[in-house]
């Protein structure tokens, strides 16, 4: 499980990076873009990671499906981790803007 986290999670970060900064321009603060860079990895980046893991690392799904791993199981789970993560740190943002 760790190590599926730990791979669907640096293709989600790879992605809210370089999504937040295509869309810095659009924000006045700093802030701003990194609350937009939260946003987008608690919500919409797991599902670009898992996308991303399936085109690059297919063949690893039959893996922890003989491990007992569902691969609704996996993502379920990957998903809510990263939201958990997304919202602390979009907490501590705000109270810093």
């Amino acid at each position: 499980m760790w190590t599926y986290y730990r791979d669907v999670t640096l293709y989600t970060l790879a992605i809210c990076f370089f999504l937040g900064i295509a869309s810095s321009g659009a924000f006045d603060s700093f802030a701003g873009g990194l609350l937009n860079m939260c946003v987008i990895f608690g919500v919409f980046g797991t599902g670009l990671g898992v996308l991303a893991f399936s085109y690059f690392q297919k063949q690893q799904y039959y893996m922890y499906h003989n491990l007992g791993f569902t691969k609704k199981d996996l993502i379920l789970r990957t998903w809510g981790i990263n939201l958990g993560i997304g919202i602390l740190i979009a907490l501590l943002i705000a109270m810093w803007i």
